[in-house]
């Protein structure tokens, strides 16, 4: 479908800071075998939510990171940074202070004492803040590598910490509302989804195919498969049916559907009601 220009930049905008987090990631992951990794946490403590990009969880100390994919010269403010042509934008710190309380609250409800600390990381390299006192808790890019160099690691983490661990993941709230647009199943193109570009493929036949977007070889079973998750993600609550998957597809070969779903899926019901989950 095609989105509004607000749908449009907002998903920019998600997708800017997905990929600045999964390059936080490639350093995160350089410690997995002396702390615990929580990404993409979100919480809520009397009443109040809030969410958590990465968390470290160490023998001695829990780390908070507000990740920040910003790029471009930011002139910084207390209260708000300034761009050069003049935008202005809430200061991270201060969403990253209210963060930091609500889960030095939540863990003392806990029972956890852990000392917290919390930083905002800038990760895009071709990000520059000018003016920033030196005692923010801050990484600008030339940081970053430093500072989990710098970083004191030795002993694992304890059953103490990992139950710790396994306590904030039960207490993760994974159906907060998001800010999805709307959309109709009669609205929206079909076909199968290209595994390299995302390009609808709308007929579909043998098990490799050319993209006629990007021109890349398709197995056409992995875009089924595909295909389908993502019919269950938009529509949860809509049974998935082989007539319905076949015309969501695009098309091709309605066997070719109902063999996919019999192998990868379960079968519930029979006749006209049977639908696999």
């Amino acid at each position: 479908m095609n989105l509004s220009s607000d749908d449009y930049y907002y998903y920019l905008n998600l997708l800017k800071g997905f990929e600045g987090e999964r390059r936080f990631d490639e350093f995160t992951e350089k410690l997995k075998e002396f702390c615990l990794i929580l990404n993409d946490l979100q919480l809520e403590i009397r009443r109040s939510s809030f969410q958590i990009d990465t968390l470290l969880i160490f023998f001695d100390k829990i780390v908070l990171y507000e990740i920040k994919n910003y790029e471009g010269v930011h002139y910084w403010g207390k209260d708000k940074f300034t761009k050069l042509n003049g935008v202005a934008m809430e200061n991270p710190a201060l969403q990253l202070q209210k963060t930091r309380v609500r889960l030095e609250l939540l863990l003392s409800e806990l029972g956890c004492q852990m000392k917290v600390e919390a930083f905002v990381v800038y990760i895009n390299p071709e990000f520059t803040l000018l003016g920033a006192p030196a005692d923010e808790q801050l990484l600008l890019p030339s940081q970053i590598s430093g500072y989990f160099g710098s970083l004191r690691v030795g002993t694992p983490p304890t059953e103490k910490q990992k139950k710790l661990a396994n306590e904030l993941v039960k207490l993760h709230k994974p159906d907060y509302p998001s800010k999805m647009p709307e959309y109709r199943y009669e609205q929206l193109k079909k076909g199968i989804p290209c595994t390299v570009c995302g390009a609808l493929l709308e007929s579909f036949g043998g098990h490799r195919q050319s993209c006629v977007n990007c021109g890349k070889k398709v197995n056409v079973k992995n875009a089924i498969k595909t295909s389908i998750s993502e019919f269950r993600i938009l529509y949860p609550n809509e049974p998935v049916t082989s007539i319905r998957l076949a015309d969501w597809c695009g098309a091709g070969r309605r066997d070719r559907i109902f063999r996919i779903l019999r192998t990868e899926f379960t079968a519930v019901g029979s006749g006209k009601k049977r639908h696999y989950v």
